[in-house]
């Protein structure tokens, strides 16, 4: 959240309502991480379910929402539709970083279209496996420092221009 809030060039961030642009950067995780959990604890034997990026991390979410936010021009809803695809740009640099390479984004930006390769790309895992995996790499605990590092920055000048 706090890498990609500082994503969304300066001037249009001030203009926009931050906890929607907050809410945008984590949207596809809102959607997509529950829904994936739940399957795993219920033990789904589908091939919609072995990753934690579905329909949230879509580009066809992506572009539902853009075209919502441009025919009702709401503030909210136009920082959600500038934040998601900072989510997914950040998940793209994150799997090159850990070693999926470039090409793994095909497998969840048009999910389910590219399911069949979706199984050659991951293995199946737990999710705690999974969460130990982020949690060990470097890439993961760089991107997260940072973003904490970022968010405080904004509350302290937001602090600072309210006294």
């Amino acid at each position: 959240m706090g890498i990609g809030t500082h994503l969304i060039p300066r001037a249009l961030r001030e203009r926009l309502p931050w906890r929607s642009l907050a809410l945008g950067c984590l949207l596809p995780d809102l959607i997509d991480k529950p829904i994936w959990l739940l399957t795993q604890w219920l033990g789904a034997e589908s091939h919609l379910y072995d990753t934690s990026r579905m329909f949230g991390h879509t580009a066809f979410l992506t572009v539902g929402v853009a075209i919502a936010a441009r025919a009702l021009r709401t503030p909210r809803l136009v920082a959600v539709a500038y934040a998601i695809p900072t989510h997914l740009f950040l998940d793209v640099l994150t799997d090159a970083g850990m070693g999926g390479g470039w090409g793994v984004w095909k497998s969840w930006l048009f999910w389910p279209f590219e399911l069949p390769r979706l199984r050659t790309l991951v293995t199946a895992s737990t999710a705690f496996q999974d969460l130990a995996y982020e949690m060990g790499s470097a890439v993961y605990i760089v991107g997260e420092v940072v973003g904490a590092a970022l968010l405080i920055w904004d509350y302290a000048r937001y602090r600072s221009k309210r006294a």
